[in-house]
């Protein structure tokens, strides 16, 4: 059986030899600060000072609204965790791989596990750095602190939903194989059936099916307000359970695929 560290070392070299995760996390790097930033630079001091702070009221001013550019960002992981299982397939060199570690489910294991890390860690400081970049360019008296009406809880949240979709893109890159395919998938489930899934539903229930789509249960992790709808564990327990619907078969049929 090969040692775990050989493949834990032999897959964390792997991802960062491949350009697409340098690509990947620098268009990460630039989206999340300058889109928040810009944000920020936007909001109307006068009106922003005159609502009521977003964890007292539902409709007042939301002080993390510029860290909607993490989700602008969604895409990128997306795709950096598709590209992590494909572009061994596109390359050939999963031959390689399955002749030195020929336990396929360890191997998928431990892709996801050095993906997993290294979103989290890549999420965190972009997430965190934007949060404190933010609240330094609001005018003065509007800015907040990880203190502040749960700041902190809204930000790991926000970190927990980049891990979400890195996770979910790596678990459609592993049953699809192929990148094109596999993006494509991961853009359509993510980007059209979610946003299309709630139309399905009576008028009445449309509006509680948001909630339940990934960019609904994403706001519950990341909001600042007093009463989410779901509550910040449901929603992370439910996006754990979408993710766990695709993954929880790719890995269990994985000694049983060929190549």
């Amino acid at each position: 059986m090969t040692d775990i560290r050989y493949i834990v070392r032999s897959e964390w070299l792997k991802l960062w030899s491949v350009r697409s995760t340098w690509w990947c996390l620098g268009a990460a790097a630039v989206i999340v600060p300058v889109f928040g930033a810009l944000a920020a630079s936007a909001v109307d001091p006068v009106e922003a000072a005159a609502l009521p702070k977003a964890w007292l009221a539902e409709d007042g001013f939301d002080p993390l609204e510029p860290l909607t550019a993490v989700l602008l960002a969604q895409f990128v992981f997306g795709v950096l965790g598709v590209l992590t299982v494909t572009s061994e397939y596109s390359t050939g060199q999963i031959h390689s791989s399955l002749l030195a570690v020929p336990q396929r489910r360890r191997l998928l294991a431990v892709k996801l596990v050095v993906l997993v890390a290294v979103v989290t860690v890549v999420s965190s400081v972009l997430t965190f750095g934007t949060f404190f970049l933010t609240q330094a360019l609001y005018p003065d008296g509007l800015g907040i602190g990880l203190g502040d009406g749960g700041a902190w809880k809204a930000l790991l949240g926000s970190v927990a939903y980049t891990v979400f979709i890195a996770v979910f893109g790596f678990a459609v890159g592993a049953a699809v194989r192929r990148t094109g395919a596999a993006i494509t998938v991961f853009m359509v489930v993510t980007f059209v059936v979610m946003n299309a899934l709630p139309a399905v539903f009576p008028t009445s229930l449309q509006e509680n099916a948001v909630r339940y789509t990934f960019i609904g249960l994403a706001e519950s992790l990341t909001t600042l307000q007093p009463d989410p709808q779901p509550g910040m564990p449901v929603a992370a327990l439910l996006l754990a359970a979408y993710a766990a619907l695709v993954l929880a078969p790719v890995l269990l049929l994985a000694e049983r695929r060929d190549g």
